[in-house]
């Protein structure tokens, strides 16, 4: 793994909009892996005026999100197929045929997961996966104690994981505490990766992960050691307890 502070939070932002742009320019069609939550949203803003001020053509782009939550209403304003719409599909006019989220409905959701997977396994690899890390490590939502050759599927979210989407939510009570989720397989099964992690709050798990030798389920983004090709890409306060050699 290649880590990299890049200093500002708009330098690190920018540097993987820079890269997801090129991928999707320069190529004819691309096949994306789309994470969501706040340390993303800076990134899609500048990745979108990119695409828009080069006039990319999207028509052969299509995208897998990492993950939904489960039995949360689609159009609820806290799904991510709301955030994706508001940040990406809609901005740059993306077809409903384009993008591919987990599906979170209750019935036949095993058989969803498996053909969630089995589409990504034959339309891929996945050019580049982009993610970002939870504190605890999570990738996706693949909570410490994850196997490494886990797949799609429907997840308990941790309680640390349960915190930091609160203030997402109005009330306790809403906060989902089940999504579906992108195995670590799945994620493994791309080109290329590009974590982003931003913030103070990440300075741990990225000392952490720095230090990191060998893959440890209870480290779920250590799974990476096992990728030929990832960069972890930080801004100053999340590399703050970082000594680069």
């Amino acid at each position: 793994m290649k880590f990299m502070n890049l200093g500002s939070r708009e330098n690190a932002s920018r540097y993987v909009a820079v890269e997801m742009f090129k991928e999707i320019h320069f190529n004819e069609c691309t096949l994306l892996g789309l994470a969501t939550g706040g340390t993303m949203e800076e990134m899609y803003q500048e990745l979108v005026e990119l695409l828009k001020r080069h006039q990319t053509d999207i028509s052969c782009l299509e995208t897998f999100n990492l993950d939904e939550y489960f039995n949360l209403d689609i159009s609820h304003p806290n799904s991510y197929m709301s955030y994706m719409k508001k940040h990406f599909f809609d901005p740059i006019g993306m077809q409903n045929s384009q993008f591919h989220l987990p599906d979170n409905d209750l019935f036949d959701v095993e058989e969803d997961n498996l053909r969630y997977d089995a589409a990504i396994r034959d339309k891929g690899p996945l050019h580049i996966q982009l993610l970002g890390i939870g504190v605890n490590g999570h990738i996706g939502f693949n909570e410490p104690g994850t196997p490494f050759d886990s797949k799609t599927r429907v997840v308990e979210l941790s309680p640390e994981t349960i915190e930091a989407n609160a203030r997402f939510f109005d009330k306790q009570d809403d906060v989902p505490v089940q999504a579906v989720s992108m195995g670590i397989e799945t994620i493994l099964y791309s080109n290329r990766i590009l974590l982003l992690a931003l913030g103070d709050k990440k300075a741990d798990i990225m000392a952490k992960l720095y230090h990191m030798t060998e893959p440890d389920i209870a480290v779920p983004a250590s799974s990476l050691l096992t990728h030929p090709n990832v960069e972890i890409i930080m801004d100053e306060a999340a590399a703050q307890y970082i000594t680069f050699k």
